[in-house]
């Protein structure tokens, strides 16, 4: 007797994805769990990888706050809740956007900044080369001195910049964090004008913070335009401020 399966037929899974308002605990290692309600969420920018790539029900993204946002906080979660949570796929890790101003912009997962007002940041964990060199930010920026042209070196909003060898509108900047425990930020900064850099799809000042001593060592980037790039610091304290209050692991060391 011959079975017949109709697959066309069978009911598909229906998908969990989180919407604004949801409380959500997601682990991004060990000691960094987020436990927070969801903030407004992003539009999803289509491309030609969507049907193997675009996954919304397994992304972490948090939402789009304002830079002095206070979350609600959360008592930290017990080990056993901790231990049974799934750690994050390698490409859906811990995101969020912060907007500067009181700017009415939607935000979107594409390629570029939604808007001059906005901050897009992800958390990822360090790579292995990191790991095995303690890699942290200052050394991260020391290593990179053979590719900066020589006598370029200048200050600028309470940065260390050098113009890099293949362009001098191409930098390397470095400030010291105000987070205790946190090395500093790392900017490559692409000077030119805002209507070149979108036309050429170039992000204008990327920021990097390689930090082996906080949250079990994590890798902090974010994005942004270069008219904000005084505001670097001011960015960068919101981020330790936002983790810090979300985080519900009871080693957040």
């Amino acid at each position: 007797m011959t079975t017949t399966v109709l697959w066309g037929c069978m009911p598909k899974k229906k998908l969990n994805i989180p919407q604004e308002g949801d409380l959500v605990v997601w682990k991004q290692n060990p000691q960094l769990i987020v436990k927070a309600k969801l903030g407004p969420r992003r539009e999803h920018i289509p491309d030609q990888f969507d049907s193997e790539f675009y996954r919304p029900a397994r992304e972490h993204y948090l939402g789009q706050f304002p830079i002095d946002y206070v979350p609600e906080k959360f008592d930290s979660i017990t080990q056993e809740e901790a231990d049974s949570l799934p750690m994050p796929d390698s490409n859906r890790q811990l995101q969020f956007d912060l907007k500067l101003r009181n700017s009415d912009f939607q935000a979107t997962d594409g390629y570029l900044p939604d808007h001059d007002d906005q901050v897009r940041i992800r958390i990822e964990g360090l790579t292995m080369d990191m790991r095995a060199e303690n890699l942290d930010t200052y050394k991260t920026f020391l290593q990179r001195k053979e590719f900066f042209k020589k006598n370029s070196k200048f200050e600028k909003y309470g940065l260390t910049c050098y113009r890099r060898l293949e362009a001098d509108y191409a930098l390397n900047c470095y400030g010291k964090s105000k987070e205790q425990g946190v090395s500093g930020v790392l900017l490559s900064v692409q000077t030119l004008e805002s209507r070149v850099a979108s036309e050429n799809h170039i992000i204008q000042i990327r920021g990097d913070s390689y930090e082996p001593n906080k949250y079990g060592g994590i890798w902090v980037q974010w994005e942004m335009n270069l008219t904000n790039w005084d505001k670097w610091q001011e960015i960068d304290s919101a981020i330790w401020r936002l983790l810090a209050s979300w985080n519900v692991a009871k080693n957040k060391k």
